[in-house]
Order: C-alpha cells, then structure tokens, then sequence
C-alpha cells in the first residue's frame, strides 16, 4: 500500500502533505512529510501508534531526530512501508503535547509514556520535556515502586546524561541491584523492561544473538516494519543469506509484486554487491513485465537467464511500443545482437521496431551509428543492408522514390511525403509518386488529400493509356 497524500487536521484547518521518507529507529516512526508550499511536517509514531505532527523547520542537534536520521533505518518514497504506517488512515489530528500526553498515558505505562516525549525534543524545550518526566519517577517513589522509578531513570539516563539529578540517582546505592541487573542484560529485562532490552540489542545488533533477540521481540509485538527493518539492516551489514531468505518469504506473504520490486530495488540501492539480489529482480521485473527495468539490470550484471527468462524477455521485446514501455532504446543493441545467433527472424523483428521508433527523432547517421554491435553480428541483416541504401540515397535526387520506399516501411511517413513529392515534381507525368502519396495521406488520416491524390492518379492513368 503506497500513500501519496496525507491530510493534517488542526482544528479546522486542513493541509495536504506528501510523504516523502520514512524513519525507522527504536519505538519511533518519522515520516517527513511536505506540503505544497516546501514546508516540513513529521509524523510522529509510537511502535505502531500515531502520535502527532509537527511542524520544522530544521533538525535541532543531539535531538531523537537527528539519532534517528543517523542511525536509523531510512526509505525513501514511494515504498510500501510507508504505506504500511500510515495503513488505511488519510487524515491525522495534530495534538498539542499536553493533549498528547493526557491521551497516551491513559493507555501506557509511566515509562512508554516517558519514552514517548522524548522523541520531541527536537520540537520542545529539553528542560520541560526533562521535568515531564521527572515527575512520572515521584509517582512511583510515591507509591513505593522503586524498580519502575529506576526504569524511568535508565530513561533519563538516554535522554539527559549529564544532568546532575540523574547521575546522583543513576548511582544511588538504593538502585544497586537493579543497576547490576541492567548491566549483565539479565534475560528477565525482557519482561520487566522491554524497552531497554529493545534498545540494547539494537545498539548491539552486531552480535547475532542479539539480533536474533530483537528480531523475536519484534515479531512478537508485530511490528512488521521494524521486523523487516532489522532483517534489511542485518543483510547491509552481513549479507547473510539466512535473513535475506526469510525476508523474501514474508515479502511474498505480505506485499504484491511491484511492492516487492520496490523493497528489493531499495535493498539493491544499499547492497548492490549482494548476488542473489539481482536474479530475484530480474524475475520480478520479468513477472511484471517491466522492461526498462530488465535492460538495465542486464546492462549493469553478466546474468545469465534460463529458458524460460529468454523467451519471457524476448516476448516483450516483441510486444514492446517503445512510447510507452519506457524502455531506453539505447540499451537495447547488445541484448539484439546476441539474439542473432539463435533467433535471427525475432531479432529481425525487434529491430525493426527500434529503428522505426529511432527515426522519428534522430538523423540517419546516428541511426547507423546504434546498430554498430548488431553491424558486428549479422552484416547480413536486412534492416542494416536497407538503412545503408538509405544513407546512399539520401542526397541522390535521382533515387527518392526508392528512399520514400524504404522511409515507408520503417513508417516514417512525412519524410516519406517529401521523396515522393520531389519525385512527381522531377516526372510530371509519372503516375506512381501520386499513387504513393494517396497511400500515405490515407495512413496518416488525412483522406481529403488522399481523395485528391487518388483522383490525379486516375486521370494520369487515362492520360498515359
């Protein structure tokens, strides 16, 4: 599911914005998002849960923004995950952060509340934010709960180190189990505190069992984009094959083809050196019959296809209008060449149609210049041996009928039009160059004229009998 447009609703004012990146990172969703004016918004999520937007102007440093732009997972649009995010939803309220916070603390624990303003600090001041979050850690004290008071620390720890509240409280003797606890990672923090396991094993996702951790709490919460994220992010960093096999299987389950195409031409963009990638591409791209997509993965990788890719290919080549196919012309003479050897008569064809399309709008000389590796293939070549008599005859006033001849079966009619118009001028009394012209202005749609030639020829005809 791709989303090109979002609207923002505040109050009652109303603005449209496109999405144009997704950030990934910890618990946090950003998606930067521009309105019709250059303006900037963010789209705020919690895990799964929209927040907020809000409006910037710049990236304040040290902020969650700027962690999450550097060390973060970033897709650019369109991509399905953004879809993904935004699901089924068109319009988003912008909350106030007081408003905000009243609603997610209504469903959230102190922490997850905590956590969740400090993604904004990059739009509000640190120090409100810091004594926000400071006063969830007095409820706990206040009702004894010295172990969710200290997760609310460890909290604060990430997000205002250097505070001297923070560092005494950080130290304090009361907290030493707890403090010994977090350091050795003790598997229980998954369920007391699995926001700072989810943060540990992020930062330390180079050890493989701490990816594979992350990778199951993920899955668990069924948080599909960070699970994909994390499996895309292990592959840049390994290129293992074991997340690399699991995630085509859950892109199979979940997305269609062209967004499959869109998540492995955004993995290939960060992994070009990956070998398989480009052979899954390809038969993506040949599924989906994108054949602008084929040519330049061909160009850019020595790949061999099997049968079935060969006549795949060579039937779109076939069936290619080149108007539409976006196909760049300019990458197809190597791939014609090679088909000389094992189908000529296809190739044929398809080259015809590329030098129909060719000398529309390039000269001659150029023309022959982009059949030079087919030239070295086939001198044989009947399209070849027809466009070097063309060349010939090209300043031969003796020789354009024959020229109009050849510009009409490579369908270039109004350069056709000129040849048989100099060539009733040159024999007045020739019907042929008249009947040509009737024919031509009949495929141009311009029967008038084609009357009107068809009627001259008639009585050239009596006239010569």
């Amino acid at each position: 599911m791709n989303q090109t447009e979002c609207v923002i609703t505040d109050g009652k004012k109303q603005t449209t914005v496109r999405p144009a990146s997704l950030i990934v990172f910890l618990q946090g969703k950003m998606i930067e998002a521009w309105d019709k004016t250059g303006q900037v918004y963010y789209m705020i999520f919690f895990k799964n849960e929209y927040l907020t937007t809000m409006k910037a102007h710049h990236v304040r440093r040290r902020s969650f923004l700027e962690k999450a732009v550097k060390h973060g997972a970033v897709y650019e649009a369109p991509h399905p995950f953004i879809g993904e995010v935004l699901s089924d939803k068109t319009s988003f309220p912008k909350r106030g952060l007081s408003q905000l916070r009243g609603k997610f603390q209504s469903q959230h624990t102190y922490q997850e509340t905590a956590r969740m303003l400090t993604f904004f600090d990059a739009f509000v001041s640190k120090k409100d934010l810091f004594q926000d979050i400071q006063s969830f850690y007095y409820q706990h004290r206040r009702t004894g709960q010295l172990f969710l008071g200290y997760r609310i620390i460890r909290v604060l720890m990430d997000f205002t180190p250097k505070h001297s509240w923070v560092k005494q409280l950080a130290n304090d003797m009361e907290f030493s189990t707890f403090k010994d606890m977090y350091q050795r990672m003790e598997p229980e923090l998954w369920e007391k505190d699995p926001l700072y396991m989810e943060k540990s094993c992020y930062y330390g996702r180079k050890d493989p069992e701490n990816a594979a951790q992350l990778l199951r709490f993920l899955k668990e919460e069924k948080r599909w984009v960070d699970a994909f994220s994390l499996m895309i992010d292990q592959i840049q960093r390994e290129g293992g094959d074991a997340y690399y096999d699991e995630l085509l299987q859950w892109l199979h389950l979940y997305y269609d083809k062209e967004e499959q195409q869109l998540i492995l031409n955004d993995l290939y963009a960060k992994v070009p050196s990956m070998k398989r990638l480009p052979q899954d591409l390809l038969s993506i791209y040949l599924s989906r019959h994108d054949l602008e997509n084929t040519l330049r993965l061909l160009q850019q990788h020595d790949m061999s296809l099997n049968e079935k890719q060969e006549a795949a290919l060579e039937d779109m080549l076939e069936k290619m209008d080149l108007k539409t196919s976006g196909a760049r012309l300019d990458d197809l003479p190597l791939y014609i060449a090679s088909m000389y050897d094992n189908q000529p008569r296809k190739a044929e064809k398809i080259l015809q149609l590329c030098v129909n399309e060719l000398l529309s709008d390039r000269p001659l000389q150029d023309v022959i210049t982009w059949l030079a590796p087919i030239r070295e293939k086939s001198h044989a070549s009947p399209v070849l041996q027809q466009l070097e008599k063309m060349k010939a005859y090209h300043d031969d006033p003796e020789k354009q009928r024959e020229l109009g001849e050849m510009l009409y079966d490579f369908n270039q009619l109004d350069q056709a039009v000129d040849c048989f118009s100099w060539e009733m001028e040159m024999n007045t009394t020739d019907p042929e160059p008249v009947r040509w012209l009737s024919k031509i202005y009949l495929d141009l749609g311009r029967d008038a004229e084609s009357k009107a030639y068809q009627d001259l020829y008639r009585k050239m005809q009596k006239a010569n009998a």
